[in-house]
């Protein structure tokens, strides 16, 4: 598994742990902010991680133009 935020920039790094918030995956560097932004925020807060948003294009778009 990569992590997610830097997957979204274009570098391939391994994943170390995930969101408690999204499951995102995250490395090393991305797991110590998420926990600084949770150690400073509310308790139900969530992360500001995007694996909500719709991508552009679907990664399986010929699969959908079969008969």
């Amino acid at each position: 598994m990569l992590c997610y935020p830097c997957a979204e920039l274009g570098t391939d790094r391994p994943a170390v742990a995930l969101c408690r918030s999204c499951n995102a995956g995250l490395c090393l560097d991305h797991l110590r902010a998420t926990a600084a932004h949770f150690a400073t925020s509310h308790m139900l807060d969530s992360c500001h991680h995007d694996t909500w948003t719709a991508p552009e294009r679907s990664p399986h778009g010929d699969l959908q133009r079969r008969p």
